[in-house]
């Protein structure tokens, strides 16, 4: 009898302006309505960002399509409560129209560093969230319908 061996994915080598992503199909979330401002572009890695300065919640939101397009995003981690800089109650119409739970998902906030005064601030976009479901390799950017949330909430 033949033995069945496990084939290992195929990984594919993107060059960036940050360097070289090395990636495989199962790393590539798939946007079907690509991002906000990028509606063209559908896939997307997750890659540590390069500095060991750098918080392990900050990561590069790499385009696999488009190699000078990564995003710098953040984790968001809610309280057993579900609140957080967004409240998972806020979020539950995005996920009940996707079939989804608060578990089986990740949410991340496309970050942005202003050079204002001198100082460097950081701000996150709490208006448009990530919502990244691992165990489909799918993701989606939506809009939160409530005022408190900004495109640009300082952080710093």
């Amino acid at each position: 009898m033949i033995g069945i061996t496990a084939v290992k994915p195929f990984k594919k080598r993107l060059t960036t302006r940050m360097g070289e992503v090395e990636y495989t199909n199962q790393d590539v979330f798939f946007f079907e309505n690509g991002i906000y401002g990028f509606e063209d572009l559908k896939g997307f890695v997750i890659t540590p960002l390069p500095s060991e300065n750098v918080p392990e919640f900050y990561r590069y939101f790499q385009s696999v399509e488009e190699p000078d397009l990564s995003l710098i995003i953040m984790n968001v981690v809610f309280s057993s409560k579900g609140e957080g800089i967004i409240k998972v109650k806020d979020l539950a119409v995005h996920f009940e129209k996707r079939n989804l739970k608060p578990s089986d998902v990740s949410i991340y906030l496309v970050t942005s560093i202003h050079n204002q005064d001198g100082k460097q601030r950081i701000s996150v976009n709490t208006k448009a969230p990530i919502i990244l479901c691992p165990g489909h390799q799918k993701g989606w950017q939506v809009v939160l319908d409530n005022d408190a949330y900004l495109v640009k909430h300082y952080l710093v």
